[in-house]
């Protein structure tokens, strides 16, 4: 039946169409059997179609695809006007979801009566679009069951994570904690919430971890992680790993912290054990290289410093036996004698000294500067005697603690090699100082020998196997030797000279 047909029915049809066309709602009416007799302008609109489409169609029809607000099929006879024509029972506000064209989907809120004629029974379907609300409102939900979502999955890591976890609101005060910060400090849950995070925190801890708050607040950092000490209830401190990050209102404001704490206490006693370990292991080693370094010094001192007195003692025997005057060879046996038992003595006492050495730190002496340098002139004699050297001493500090087997090392290496590099023809003048200036005790040898152009040679002087004269009798090995001897001991040793106006050597003990 037509729109004009319709109108039929109706007395001044064209005034009842015109009052249904202002209608804001789509209307429709619909005979027994469910086919649309009438429609007005606005449910064309709605519907998206034209009044030949709309007209003589059936809300059976099987392309109205409809659905109920939750998404399930809402079969014809479950329609509201299908109810109502069955039943004569209104329905009011009920969404459907119809299928328009181009397959989209429109929502309409509709309300159905009976509409009784003296032709019949009619249905009246008015109805609205609400797609926009329905959108939004599932838009809505879904946020809504997003934050749910979000919200039990945080609840569930917050409650059952084994590692400590704590909300705290901006101005420091705890707001929730889960079991595993319970079991961290010690404490119960009621007892915590309300606390201050000042005063779980160890105090030097304290200043740092509000600097990095500010940092969160600021939204310079995202978060921040650092180590801290925290204070248990029975007072004991125990080390954790602590995240914090912030959580923002919509306003930019942050609306509380969430920390995390991962307990590192085993962890850092572990590398406190660790540090120790290396720190005895570093000093073992030292002791060692010291070991090491000082039986090379030993080997040094009994390869080159024994080489004067067995010189020594090769020329006297040489004397002896060339000799034919009896007090000549009876002041040559009573050098060699003098000199052998010398060096026997050395030798025991430098033989001792290694053996304590093994096993312990390098035993000090009480070193008479006056009999060491006595002894070792007795070893160089036979240069001294044939260089027709003069050697001269100003003893103000008359002794010093050392380990005597250095000592004379050091005053045999310097005397004999001012002894040995003295100017061609001219005797060698050797004066020996020492004294005390800052705390310190200080030995000086000056002498006026052929020096060292320390401009080219100067960063070379006390390396090993180093000689600055050629034609001499040197391994270079003397000033080397002396040189890890006093630094050993924490001392140190420098030199001054210029070619042709000799050379002085200070050693600070």
């Amino acid at each position: 039946m037509s729109a004009s047909q319709f109108v039929d029915h109706f007395k001044d049809a064209t005034f009842l169409q015109s009052v249904i066309d202002s209608i804001e709602e789509g209307v429709i009416v619909e005979k027994e059997g469910g086919i649309i007799i009438g429609f007005n302008e606005r449910a064309l609109q709605i519907l998206e179609m034209s009044a030949e489409e709309l007209s003589g169609k059936s809300s059976y029809d099987a392309d109205w695809n409809a659905v109920f607000i939750d998404g399930t099929a809402a079969p014809a006879h479950k329609l509201p006007i299908s109810i109502t024509l069955e039943t004569s029972e209104p329905q009011n506000n009920k969404v459907i979801g119809l299928k328009i064209k181009g397959n989209s989907r429109k929502w309409i809120n509709i309300n159905t009566r009976i509409i009784a004629t003296s032709t019949g029974n009619y249905g009246l379907a008015t109805f609205s679009d609400v797609t926009e609300l329905v959108e939004s409102i599932k838009l809505l939900n879904q946020q809504k069951e997003r934050v749910r979502v979000s919200e039990e999955k945080f609840t569930n890591i917050f409650q059952f994570s084994h590692i400590a976890m704590a909300i705290t609101g901006t101005d420091g005060f705890i707001l929730d904690v889960n079991e595993a910060t319970c079991a961290l400090l010690q404490y119960t849950r009621a007892e915590l919430v309300g606390k201050h995070f000042a005063e779980i925190t160890f105090p030097d801890d304290t200043a740092i971890a509000e600097v990095d708050v500010m940092g969160l607040i600021n939204k310079q950092v995202d978060f921040y992680q650092g180590e801290r000490r925290y204070i248990r209830k029975d007072g004991s401190i125990c080390w954790g790993l602590n995240t914090v990050s912030a959580v923002f209102k919509e306003t930019g404001e942050v609306d509380f912290f969430v920390s995390q704490v991962q307990e590192i206490t085993e962890l850092k006693e572990l590398n406190k054990n660790l540090e120790q370990r290396n720190i005895k292991l570093t000093q073992v080693q030292q002791t060692l290289e010291r070991k090491v370094s000082q039986l090379k010094d030993f080997a040094g001192i009994i390869t080159h410093d024994v080489r004067g007195p067995a010189h020594n003692i090769k020329k006297m025997l040489e004397m002896y036996e060339s000799a034919d005057d009896p007090e000549i060879k009876k002041a040559s046996m009573d050098y060699l004698k003098k000199v052998s038992n010398d060096l026997a003595n050395n030798l025991n006492e430098l033989i001792q000294i290694l053996q304590i050495h093994l096993e312990h730190e390098l035993p000090l002496s009480d070193c008479n500067f006056r009999e060491i340098i006595e002894s070792v002139s007795l070893q160089l004699q036979d240069l001294i005697s044939k260089k027709g050297a003069v050697i001269t001493y100003d003893l103000l500090c008359p002794s010093i603690q050392y380990p005597k087997v250095y000592m004379q090392s050091i005053l045999y290496n310097l005397i004999s090699n001012s002894l040995k590099y003295n100017i061609p023809n001219t005797p060698p003048m050797i004066h020996i100082k020492t004294y005390k200036e800052f705390g310190a005790t200080f030995l000086k040898v000056t002498d006026q020998g052929l020096g060292i152009d320390m401009q080219r040679y100067g960063h070379l002087l006390f390396k090993f196997q180093k000689s600055f004269h050629s034609g001499y009798d040197s391994k270079g090995i003397g000033l080397y030797l002396i040189k890890n001897q006093i630094e050993d001991q924490g001392g140190t040793i420098s030199a001054a000279s210029e070619l042709g106006k000799g050379t002085i050597f200070t050693v600070r003990f």
